[in-house]
């Protein structure tokens, strides 16, 4: 189990936004970038703008997109941190709202149908996902009658397989075709 001295060392974590918490007059800990900690028996409340890849951490702050430059509190219980190794498959992508999808860790899986990758193989497939839902360049060459479907299918197939896009553009194409 983690704690105060051990958090941030190679860990995963999913912090819940929340508001300023009380009691406390300073920060426990502040980093060199401005990030303040504040340590419970429970857990760390963070107050921080920057979220995702924090060194050699991957700390994500629910329901927010992390690249933004706001200030956000969030807090995470010592039992909800895992382990981060980079070359293992410890991540699986899940649809967070409407249509923003992120990672998470193998061991907040609730679904035993999760597709674990690397964090860098994660990367990639959420890249392309982003890909899918900002520009209609990628389906140039498909044919379809209903262009959200289309999305849809090639979202969950990354999701949901091992198969690579290419692979699952080909398979589609050659289905097309039948």
């Amino acid at each position: 189990m983690y704690n105060r001295f051990t958090f941030h060392k190679n860990t995963f974590a999913v912090f819940i936004k929340t508001n300023e918490p009380e009691g406390f007059v300073k920060a426990h800990y502040i980093s060199k970038h401005g990030s303040q900690y504040f340590f419970t028996n429970d857990g760390v409340y963070r107050y921080s703008n920057h979220w995702g890849r924090v060194g050699n951490c991957r700390w994500r702050l629910e329901n927010i997109d992390y690249k933004q430059q706001t200030n956000y509190w969030g807090f995470c219980k010592w039992i909800h941190f895992y382990t981060n190794e980079e070359g293992l498959p410890l991540f699986f992508i899940e649809k967070t709202d409407n249509d923003h999808y992120s990672y998470n860790h193998k061991n907040n899986a609730e679904n035993e149908q999760a597709v674990f990758r690397t964090a860098s193989e994660t990367a990639k497939i959420l890249k392309k996902i982003t890909e899918i839902q900002q520009t209609a360049d990628w389906a140039k060459h498909l044919e379809y009658n209903d262009y959200e479907v289309l999305k849809n299918f090639f979202i969950q197939q990354l999701i949901h397989s091992t198969k690579s896009f290419i692979k699952i553009k080909q398979e589609y194409i050659s289905d097309s075709k039948l």
